[in-house]
């Protein structure tokens, strides 16, 4: 019996990606604060791995705009001022509201019941942790790019994933109760099974709006801003 062709052994995750995930979890969760600098000597030193795996690890949170570079400093974890907040909303309505009218066009009732469900997994974690419900919060809008079949719209969204979930994060305190966030994100999938285009491009369009001016005066804060 011949080898099949073209197959070959499979790897597992790399390194440089496994420091990526930790690197990333301790931005989001706050560990690194912003305007932290992070070291490659330390970072090896701390995860008792070479320097190499760190600079792609870092250079690959650099690109998802977790980090920045400066010349001759080094790296620092991003500060999202004003301008940075309300443009990731504004490019976030730009994809988001093509995608809900694509979704109208395709009466997909399968995608649909998937957005049914994120909603209710947001229901079902308003008792957990805001670190819980952001994360719920998040892959509803990822099922709703995804539903419109577009692989450039969905890579598109995927360039803003981490800024997205930095915003999301600092939310809670703009939130009356959690169930508003449940009833905002009803009212969207509503709208899409009703097929009532204005509504919903209205209801996305002002769920970014809120979001991006909610959180402005909190990024403009030097306390929040100054490590």
């Amino acid at each position: 019996m011949s080898e099949p062709v073209g197959l070959s052994p499979l790897r597992q995750e790399s390194t440089p990606v496994l420091v990526a995930d930790q690197l990333r979890s301790r931005i989001l969760d706050g560990t690194f604060a912003p305007g932290a600098q992070l070291s490659e000597h330390s970072l090896a030193e701390r995860l008792a791995v070479s320097r190499g795996p760190i600079r792609e690890a870092l250079q690959r949170l650099i690109q998802e705009g977790l980090l920045r570079s400066e010349r001759n400093r080094g790296v620092f974890v991003v500060e999202l001022g004003t301008e940075d907040v309300r443009d990731i909303y504004l490019a976030r309505a730009a994809v988001e509201r093509t995608a809900a009218a694509v979704v109208i066009g395709l009466d997909d009732d399968e995608a649909i019941g998937a957005l049914q469900e994120r909603v209710e997994q947001l229901a079902a974690s308003i008792e957990g942790s805001w670190a819980e419900l952001a994360s719920r919060d998040l892959q509803f809008h990822l099922t709703l790019v995804s539903a419109a079949k577009s692989a450039r719209l969905d890579r598109m969204f995927r360039t803003l994933v981490a800024e997205t979930q930095l915003c999301l994060l600092r939310l809670e305190p703009f939130y009356a109760g959690r169930e508003e966030v449940v009833r905002e994100h009803q009212a969207i999938t509503d709208a899409i099974r009703d097929r009532d285009l204005a509504l919903v491009d209205r209801l996305v369009l002002e769920h970014m709006e809120v979001s991006a001016a909610r959180l402005s005066p909190v990024v403009a804060e030097p306390d929040l801003r100054e490590e």
